[in-house]
């Protein structure tokens, strides 16, 4: 009975499973990885208890305050990263992942029970393990493998360095670079002894679990490259040619950038040793297995290039997300070829030239595109194109890309919205006049130019080569006076021809070209004012500006930083962010304001749907607070609107207090007044009653303006203590209350 009863749970399991595979992807309107079943207890525990519940077991030769900087390091690095917005768990990539794992420690069930796997969003190729056995393993990297066999080798190589606690072991000589505990990734760099220890032990269970020995190096050449894109593939000079935008060679490199990785580099400032001695010392032990599988893939070759194809697309988003929009455009054109009809690919791509347009504008192009001197591979060839734009150049092109998107898919709210931002972003750019762009696209201008032409002059066109193209004719050559007539080095001139011919276009950019008018009216007349009348309608307007006639708000798990003699108070900082969060709920329904909170706090009752909706948010967040010189586009556009539907606002508020206390006592004070003791007393006293310093943070942001509605702080001197603030959430939350 037992037996059938555990094989019933089995055929259930597998079937679970299996549907969750089963629910695959339409890559043509693909949909960021989310969260899936119940909630690990990795993500709803608290920290500071996690850390409480290791101090129990000891941590191989670490002494007891080490080891207790050691935990609240890692603890504090893993959670910051769990809750980061980037970790998924039960997705389609983990499962797949978790599926090659048992077939790795298929002979040891223990250790398989012990280890927990969580797909990272990250463009970074990489995979790292903690001592909690926690195993994190970015899109990134699995979007450049070939095979699942590859996965199995790195996968292996992971699971080692969790068996051999080389977290634990390299974190003796590397405690004074921890951090504070910000960046687990710190901890999870290990000696080359270690690095080498990792590839020999992961061998092992790479051979038992039956995977090809010729995929063994090649997985060292994939890292190698790793830090290129995931193929490389020439990009054409001819990609943004169309019947209305005609781009001249001449703005792509003449030349190929090589790739500059080699394997014997040199590794004497690395933690890992450099590929040619991995290999070298790979070769050996493979040497030593007397039998070797064939298998590259055991889940199935189809599985492995799904699961790869998922990742690929992530690292789209992440693109937009952190703002490398020459990397988007060019993974987007790779994806293209197997995805003509992807609509997530047009919406990435136009996000990616509004996001240029901004930078563009902003005279930060340089943030978004690679240094010549660092180019490389086939890649360079879109860094090199977008930095050889003009100003005027780079907004033709991006109206032209946007408008083309936008109509290809006429019903897609979000090409519009992008599009919209786009002219909102032309309109307000000085020197962007579209009555300076002729009616004419280039290959009907170039036509008449060169007949009339031919009627001025006799061209000897026994000098003129068959394969030299038209633009070579013709490039230089221009009539400044009369861009219509003619002006090759003006080519963008010609790009919206059929726009400038369209009224419904001239009549919408002009209602964006009267808004900026008016708004430079207003700061016109704001600056012609005495400084007195200025500073006293710019105080006015700051007063004021909390009042939004707020009703309901989604509220952000706040943050806390707690500093004691400005060192961070890792568990103090995360019991005050509790107090934090009742504080805000309370005063909130003091006021009759409804809030919905997502909060770490409600995972544990929530679950998932909240994981993932913070996920989201978080991200947004991440986006804005990189730019916030923009009006930043959320990458997660239909997520945020799910979120503002379900909660019936669009207003999102995130938090954060920052505490420090310093009581400043002078030991040389001390001491010179010890003999007059009530003075000793009160001066002791004042220092302690003074020493704190708080500041209280808040940001509104807007999801349909896509920006901060609302930011403040406030400064006190009080120990942020519940009640006190309490008293000043209050009081910001009564003034957001309020209409202005």
């Amino acid at each position: 009975m037992l037996k059938q009863i555990i094989t019933i749970k089995f055929v259930l399991f597998s079937l679970l499973i299996s549907s969750n595979i089963l629910a695959q992807q339409d890559f043509n309107n693909f949909k960021t990885l989310i969260s899936v079943g119940s909630i690990p207890k990795d993500f709803s525990s608290l920290t500071y208890k996690k850390i409480d519940e290791d101090l129990q077991v000891q941590k191989g030769d670490l002494t007891k305050a080490k080891e207790k900087i050691f935990l609240q390091g890692i603890h504090y690095g893993i959670d910051e990263i769990l809750h980061s917005g980037m970790v998924s768990y039960g997705d389609e990539v983990s499962i797949y992942i978790g599926k090659i794992v048992d077939k790795l420690l298929a002979s040891d069930p223990e250790l398989r029970a012990k280890l927990r796997f969580y797909t990272l969003k990250s463009t970074e190729s990489n995979a790292f393990s903690t001592d909690q056995g926690i195993v994190f393993v970015t899109t990134g990297l699995i979007s450049q493998l070939t095979n699942e066999a590859q996965l199995a080798l790195v996968l292996a190589h992971e699971i080692s360095h969790y068996t051999e606690k080389h977290v634990v072991t390299s974190f003796e000589y590397r405690t004074e670079n921890i951090k504070n505990g910000r960046n687990i990734r710190e901890l999870s760099i290990y000696s080359k002894d270690h690095e080498i220890e990792a590839d020999i032990k992961g061998l092992k269970w790479y051979n038992e679990a039956g995977y090809s020995k010729e995929e063994i190096l090649p997985t060292f050449d994939v890292m190698m490259y790793s830090y290129l894109p995931f193929d490389e593939i020439e990009f054409p000079t001819t990609y943004y040619n169309t019947k209305n935008m005609y781009i001249p060679e001449n703005l792509f490199p003449d030349k190929k950038y090589e790739i500059k990785a080699v394997e014997d580099y040199d590794d004497s400032q690395s933690s890992h040793p450099n590929i040619k001695k991995r290999k070298e010392k790979i070769k050996n032990e493979i040497d030593k297995y007397t039998s070797w599988g064939t298998n590259v893939f055991i889940n199935g070759k189809e599985s492995f290039e799904y699961v790869r194809t998922i990742c690929r697309f992530e690292s789209v988003r992440t693109d937009i997300i952190d703002a490398n929009y020459a990397n988007a455009i060019y993974s987007i054109f790779i994806l293209e070829k197997d995805y003509p009809q992807s609509l997530f690919l047009s919406r990435m791509k136009a996000q990616a030239w509004l996001g240029l347009v901004q930078f563009k504008k902003d005279g930060s192009i340089d943030q978004t595109v690679i240094r010549n001197s660092e180019l490389e591979g086939e890649i360079a060839a879109v860094h090199f194109f977008i930095k050889r734009l003009t100003k005027d150049g780079l907004l033709t092109v991006a109206l032209r890309q946007t408008y083309d998107l936008k109509n290809e898919y006429p019903k897609d709210v979000q090409l519009e919205a992008i599009y919209t931002n786009v002219l909102k972003e032309l309109a307000s750019t000085k020197h962007f006049k579209i009555e300076t762009f002729s009616k004419k696209n280039f290959n009907d201008a170039a036509i008449e130019f060169i007949e009339k032409q031919s009627k001025i002059a006799i061209v000897d066109t026994t000098t003129i080569k068959k394969s030299t193209s038209k633009y070579e004719k013709i490039k230089n050559k221009k009539n400044t006076e009369n861009p219509d007539f003619f002006d090759s080095t003006k080519y963008y001139l010609y790009g919206i021809s059929d726009l400038i011919n369209d009224s419904i276009f001239t009549s919408v950019f002009k209602g964006h070209l009267d808004k900026v008018a008016l708004e430079n009216k207003k700061n016109s007349e704001l600056d012609s004012l005495s400084y007195k009348e200025r500073n006293e309608i710019l105080s006015t307007r700051k007063l004021h500006e909390l009042n939004i006639g707020l009703k309901n708000l989604i509220v952000v798990e706040p943050m806390v930083f707690s500093y004691n003699h400005y060192k961070l108070d890792m568990i103090k900082s995360e019991k005050l962010k509790h107090d934090y969060s009742e504080a805000i709920i309370s005063s909130a329904k003091e006021l009759d304001l409804i809030v919905y909170p997502i909060d770490r706090d409600n995972l544990a009752s929530k679950g998932t749907q909240i994981f993932n909706e913070r996920s989201t948010l978080f991200n947004f967040m991440t986006q804005v607070t990189r730019e916030d010189n923009f009006n930043i586009f959320p990458v997660d556009f239909e997520a945020l609107e799910e979120i503002k539907n379900s909660y019936g606002t669009s207003k999102v508020m995130f938090s954060w207090v920052e505490h420090t206390y310093d009581h400043g006592i002078s030991p040389l004070v001390v001491f010179l007044t010890l003999p007059v003791f009530p003075i000793l007393t009160v001066y002791i006293s004042s220092k302690i009653l003074n020493g704190n310093s708080t500041e209280m943070n808040v940001i509104i942001l807007d999801l349909e303006k896509g920006k901060v509605d609302v930011s403040t702080n406030y400064h006190f001197t009080d120990s942020p203590k519940k009640l006190s603030l309490g008293a000043h959430m209050f009081n910001i939350l009564g003034k957001l209350k309020t209409l202005k």
